[in-house]
Protein backbone atom coordinates (compact mmCIF):
# COMPACT_ATOMS: atom_id res chain seq x y z
CA UNK A 1 0.00 0.00 0.00
CA UNK A 2 1.36 3.42 -0.88
CA UNK A 3 1.44 6.48 1.34
CA UNK A 4 -1.38 8.08 -0.63
CA UNK A 5 -3.63 5.04 -0.20
CA UNK A 6 -3.01 4.99 3.54
CA UNK A 7 -3.84 8.69 3.78
CA UNK A 8 -7.04 8.29 1.76
CA UNK A 9 -8.24 5.30 3.80
CA UNK A 10 -7.59 7.01 7.13
CA UNK A 11 -9.26 10.26 5.99
CA UNK A 12 -12.36 8.49 4.64
CA UNK A 13 -12.67 6.28 7.72
CA UNK A 14 -12.34 9.30 10.02
CA UNK A 15 -14.94 11.31 8.10
CA UNK A 16 -17.33 8.35 7.99
CA UNK A 17 -17.13 7.76 11.75
CA UNK A 18 -17.55 11.46 12.49
CA UNK A 19 -20.59 11.67 10.22
CA UNK A 20 -22.16 8.82 12.19
CA UNK A 21 -21.32 10.71 15.40
CA UNK A 22 -22.85 13.87 13.88
CA UNK A 23 -26.09 12.12 13.00
CA UNK A 24 -26.40 10.70 16.50
CA UNK A 25 -25.64 14.05 18.11
CA UNK A 26 -28.20 15.78 15.85
CA UNK A 27 -30.80 13.29 17.03
CA UNK A 28 -29.93 13.95 20.67
CA UNK A 29 -29.96 17.69 20.00
CA UNK A 30 -33.49 17.43 18.62
CA UNK A 31 -34.54 15.62 21.78
CA UNK A 32 -32.79 18.21 23.96
CA UNK A 33 -34.40 21.12 22.10
CA UNK A 34 -37.89 19.74 22.62
CA UNK A 35 -38.98 22.76 24.69
CA UNK A 36 -37.69 25.42 22.26
CA UNK A 37 -39.82 26.90 19.53
CA UNK A 38 -39.44 25.62 15.97
CA UNK A 39 -37.54 28.62 14.59
CA UNK A 40 -34.87 28.57 17.30
CA UNK A 41 -34.58 24.79 17.10
CA UNK A 42 -34.02 24.81 13.35
CA UNK A 43 -31.42 27.57 13.63
CA UNK A 44 -29.56 25.68 16.34
CA UNK A 45 -29.72 22.40 14.42
CA UNK A 46 -28.52 24.04 11.20
CA UNK A 47 -25.58 25.75 12.88
CA UNK A 48 -24.66 22.53 14.61
CA UNK A 49 -24.75 20.43 11.44
CA UNK A 50 -22.68 22.94 9.45
CA UNK A 51 -20.05 23.14 12.18
CA UNK A 52 -19.98 19.36 12.59
CA UNK A 53 -19.49 18.94 8.85
CA UNK A 54 -16.58 21.36 8.98
CA UNK A 55 -15.13 19.49 11.95
CA UNK A 56 -15.37 16.18 10.07
CA UNK A 57 -13.58 17.66 7.06
CA UNK A 58 -10.85 19.18 9.23
CA UNK A 59 -10.36 15.90 11.09
CA UNK A 60 -10.19 14.06 7.76
CA UNK A 61 -7.51 16.44 6.49
CA UNK A 62 -5.63 15.98 9.76
CA UNK A 63 -5.89 12.19 9.45
CA UNK A 64 -4.57 12.21 5.89
CA UNK A 65 -1.68 14.50 6.75
CA UNK A 66 -0.78 12.58 9.91
CA UNK A 67 -0.86 9.19 8.19
CA UNK A 68 1.50 10.40 5.44
CA UNK A 69 3.82 11.79 8.10
CA UNK A 70 3.80 8.60 10.16
CA UNK A 71 4.50 6.34 7.19
CA UNK A 72 7.26 8.46 5.68
CA UNK A 73 9.02 9.81 8.76
CA UNK A 74 8.56 7.03 11.32
CA UNK A 75 8.37 4.16 8.80
CA UNK A 76 5.37 2.51 10.49
CA UNK A 77 3.23 -0.28 9.10
CA UNK A 78 0.30 1.03 7.03
CA UNK A 79 -2.43 -0.79 8.98
CA UNK A 80 -0.98 0.31 12.31
CA UNK A 81 -0.76 3.86 11.01
CA UNK A 82 -4.43 3.87 10.01
CA UNK A 83 -5.49 2.56 13.42
CA UNK A 84 -3.38 5.10 15.33
CA UNK A 85 -4.37 8.07 13.17
CA UNK A 86 -8.09 7.30 13.28
CA UNK A 87 -7.85 6.80 17.06
CA UNK A 88 -6.28 10.28 17.32
CA UNK A 89 -8.54 12.09 14.83
CA UNK A 90 -11.90 10.83 16.12
CA UNK A 91 -11.60 12.42 19.60
CA UNK A 92 -10.36 15.64 17.99
CA UNK A 93 -13.37 15.80 15.70
CA UNK A 94 -15.74 14.74 18.49
CA UNK A 95 -14.56 17.54 20.77
CA UNK A 96 -15.01 20.09 17.97
CA UNK A 97 -18.46 18.64 17.18
CA UNK A 98 -19.56 18.79 20.81
CA UNK A 99 -18.33 22.38 21.03
CA UNK A 100 -20.34 23.16 17.90
CA UNK A 101 -23.42 21.66 19.51
CA UNK A 102 -23.10 23.82 22.61
CA UNK A 103 -22.25 26.91 20.53
CA UNK A 104 -25.25 26.39 18.27
CA UNK A 105 -27.63 26.37 21.23
CA UNK A 106 -26.07 29.56 22.55
CA UNK A 107 -26.15 31.31 19.15
CA UNK A 108 -29.80 30.41 18.60
CA UNK A 109 -30.70 32.21 21.81
CA UNK A 110 -32.19 29.21 23.60
CA UNK A 111 -32.14 29.49 27.37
Amino acid sequence: MSNKTTAIISAILTIFLLVIFGVLSAFFEMVALNGANEKQGMIALSISLVCQGGAAILAGIFAGWMSKLMVTKFNLNNILTIIIVVALAIPLGAVISFSALVLSILLAGIR
